[in-house]
């Protein structure tokens, strides 16, 4: 399969797979919560104290009459944190640093330049952090719009905490954006507390640690999230050892387990659905007329990645907690299952319109699709023996997994072995 999740390396979602939602984004968010309350697409701590430190100079800017958002602002101290791990390592590629392409031979930039759209990339990690800044009580806003996000007595804590100073370096930054000064006038310790490839201070790592197990209020997520580090910790500490659904580990409980389990299942019937729609890309994109009858005979390639989708949806529906099963999930399901592989193939093409698109009857090429032939995927049972955790588990299990490790100061000889690559985060 070419989506893995678990502890097997750095999250990746391929290009392709984000563009096709398949109007499932709604369960897709939906169990991914309930696997990890609150967290969103953060994986590593400078995530947050980016766009921490971002929203509190934009505050500083506007006290002082200067009318800077917090997106800019938390966008402009992203690329800047990211500009200057790119320097540290010579332009080499790292999974925590972006712009790799945008920042080459970028130089003499002020503050009025770096918030500049276009400047950074167009999906910077701040998008992916709104969620968890509100649920560890970083910021407070009404509503979920990060330009109304406002840091709390808190979220300064940990911003001093991550400076090591008591608003020095806050102070600097404002005084270096309102002066329009070149970024060679940044004084040299603010390259390493802004870089992404140096980690936070012990004393911010640790404040960040008690937080996310905190239970700010009741049914916050705290505890959810606990229990998720005490788990993977154990699995990771013994990858070998067997996995069983059906043997709920003691940190767990029960309707945690099965949010965690039934995810899974639905997350493999997702993965199940896109097989078929790249089986029918595969076959279309050798076809001169690259369109594809409904209602003809199906190659076998198509046949059989359809069978596994309507084991995967079977299994998901019979499953014997029904009552925890999310509504899109179960109508997306319902439809996997169609005995009349036409309906099922016209209810995926559909929902896709990305990469293949349903005109009557026919199945036609759409704005994503490859006009050549994909490389197949490799098989699942290679990603399993891999794993240490079990297959299609949340993404957010891994990315807690890959915090938790950063607060023990241990994830760059984590990401060490595997090949430096850039990140695309959904966040879902």
């Amino acid at each position: 399969m070419s989506m893995t999740w678990g502890l097997s390396g750095p999250e990746q979602l391929d290009g392709e797979r984000r563009t096709r939602t398949l109007d499932i984004g709604a369960a897709v968010r939906e169990y991914n919560e309930r696997a990890v309350p609150g967290m969103g697409g953060v994986w590593y701590a400078k995530q947050l104290f980016l766009a921490m430190l971002g929203i509190a100079l934009a505050q500083k800017l506007r006290e002082r009459k200067s009318n800077v958002s917090n997106i800019d602002a938390a966008n402009a101290i992203e690329a800047l944190g990211c500009y200057y791990a790119l320097k540290q390592n010579n332009g080499q590629g790292d999974a925590r640093v972006r712009g790799s392409e945008k920042l080459r031979g970028k130089a003499n930039f002020n503050f009025k330049t770096l918030c500049k759209p276009g400047f950074y990339v167009s999906q910077p990690m701040r998008m992916g952090t709104g969620q968890a800044l509100l649920a560890l009580g970083l910021v407070r806003a009404q509503g979920e719009r990060f330009n109304a996000f406002a840091c709390t007595a808190f979220g300064h804590e940990f911003v001093n905490a991550c400076c090591g100073d008591d608003g020095a370096l806050l102070e600097e930054l404002a005084q270096w954006a309102q002066r329009g000064d070149s970024v060679d006038r940044l004084k040299a310790p603010v390259s390493g507390l802004l870089s992404p490839l140096q980690v936070l201070p012990a004393q911010a790592r640790a404040l960040l640690s008690r937080r996310i197990d905190a239970e700010l209020s009741p049914a916050s997520g705290g505890l959810r999230r606990a229990a998720i580090r005490g788990w993977v910790r154990a699995r990771h500490a013994k990858p070998e050892a067997v996995f069983d659904w059906a043997e709920r580990p003691d940190e767990i409980d029960p309707e945690h387990w099965n949010d965690l389990h039934y995810g899974a299942l639905f997350f493999q019937v997702q993965d199940a659905a896109y097989d078929v729609l790249n089986a029918v890309e595969q076959h279309m994109a050798v076809l001169s007329t690259q369109r594809f009858e409904l209602g003809c005979v199906l190659p076998e390639r198509i046949s059989t990645h359809i069978t596994h989708l309507r084991e995967m949806a079977r299994l998901f529906l019979d499953n014997p907690q029904r009552q925890r099963i999310d509504p899109v999930a179960s109508t997306f399901c319902h439809e996997c299952t169609d005995p009349d592989s036409s309906n099922l193939l016209a209810s995926l093409v559909s929902r896709d319109g990305r990469v293949l698109r349903l005109q009557g009857k026919d199945i036609l090429p759409g704005g994503a699709f490859q006009h050549q032939v994909l490389e197949v995927d490799i098989g699942q049972a290679v990603i399993e023996a891999q794993a240490a955790l079990p297959a299609w588990i949340s993404h957010r299990v891994g990315r807690l997994h890959r915090l938790d490790l950063d607060l023990q100061g241990q994830l760059s000889a984590w990401l060490t072995p595997a090949p430096a690559v850039a990140i695309e985060e959904v966040s879902l």
